[in-house]
């Protein structure tokens, strides 16, 4: 049995659920039953139902004492002696408290910044290296995980880009910031772009169900759209929705690494402080560009990265290559085996 505790909300938006779903997934097609803990009910679907054993509803954040005695306690009640932590407010008190009750985890870090004492530490940023790590590890037995090559990415992303061509024209635009609250940042690229681009081009915009503007979002493509604009919500076929598309503007959660194994060209602009160093370190692997990132772009600034990338298809393709060779969609599929491994020895 596989603990999860996970955050998700439309502050924090869904990039970690859906890591740890697709994690859940790898886990469960080699025999491993999960447990989640965190997220409002609400949030799980139909699949969540096989995917997890129980969904425990957390509904405030007492203290990081009080929530890592009520991890350890359900990891008890459920026999389980190994859990995945994925929640950025997870800091160094909860984890010794999980240390003394004998617990070993696998931990999703962005920073390279906390304290930590987990078994595993993945970090999926291009840019990520050990040295990273070398004044925070407090696990002398740690081992990293880093790069892209453990980007967990849920399995319908593992082919998505082996039959789309780099490079080809443009014709249809991927705009999304994320499956939580944009932070204006749809809007904001669709008003920068629907009249600084090609009449051709369409957008597809990608925004999830928990995004608060999805109102007047809608209302935006209504009338300022021009017929030009398909307004998705939470749609089931992210895969193929990526792969049918030429360039996106998106922000620098997990959804980038959905879009590299697409081997779709992207320009990145952030939505909050963590997503910064990510971004940067797409646009150095020339995998992306990096305009800046909201509130600070401007629309000047998102127009001359699209036009740069629209106007030459050998820079376009090379970016396509350099993002689908970043990533292969396996990460879930190689943390699962290592996990399972650990735990099977507890």
């Amino acid at each position: 049995m596989i603990v999860f505790r996970c955050n998700a909300s439309p502050t924090v938006g869904l990039g970690h659920l859906v890591r740890c779903r697709a994690l859940a997934q790898a886990l469960a097609e080699q025999g491993e039953s999960c447990v989640m803990v965190g997220p409002p009910k609400s949030y799980a679907t139909a699949q969540d139902a096989e995917l997890f054993q129980d969904w425990i509803d957390v509904d405030e954040w007492i203290s990081s004492e009080g929530d890592a005695a009520r991890l350890a306690k359900i990891a008890g009640n459920q026999s389980a002696r190994f859990a995945v932590l994925d929640d950025y407010r997870i800091d160094a008190s909860y984890q010794k408290f999980l240390l003394a009750e004998g617990l070993h985890w696998l931990q999703f870090d962005g920073t390279a910044k906390k304290p930590l004492w987990a078994d595993w530490v993945v970090n999926a940023n291009p840019a990520a290296r050990a040295d990273d790590y070398r004044d925070v590890l407090h696990n002398p037995t740690a081992e990293l995980l880093l790069g892209p090559a453990y980007a967990v990415l849920r399995a319908e992303f593992s082919l998505a880009g082996s039959s789309r061509p780099a490079g080809r024209s443009i014709e249809q635009v991927l705009i999304t910031f994320g499956g939580g609250d944009d932070r204006g940042g749809i809007e904001f690229a669709l008003s920068s772009l629907i009249e600084n681009t090609p009449v051709n081009w369409r957008f597809v915009v990608i925004s999830g169900g928990q995004n608060p503007r999805n109102p007047q979002l809608l209302a935006w493509v209504a009338t300022l759209g021009q017929g030009r604009v398909s307004l998705l919500i939470n749609p089931d076929n992210v895969a193929a929705i990526m792969a049918g598309c030429d360039l996106a503007v998106m922000a620098g959660g997990t959804s980038i690494y959905e879009a590299a194994s697409c081997r779709l060209p992207m320009v990145i602009i952030p939505i909050a402080d963590n997503q910064v160093q990510p971004a940067k370190a797409w646009a150095n692997a020339g995998a992306a560009l990096f305009p800046g990132g909201l509130p600070d772009v401007n629309a000047e600034q998102l127009i001359s990265a699209v036009s740069k990338l629209a106007a030459d298809d050998v820079f376009r393709r090379d970016m396509a290559l350099k993002a689908g060779d970043l990533v292969d969609g396996k990460g879930a599929q190689r943390l699962a085996g290592k996990i399972i491994e650990t735990a099977g020895t507890l």
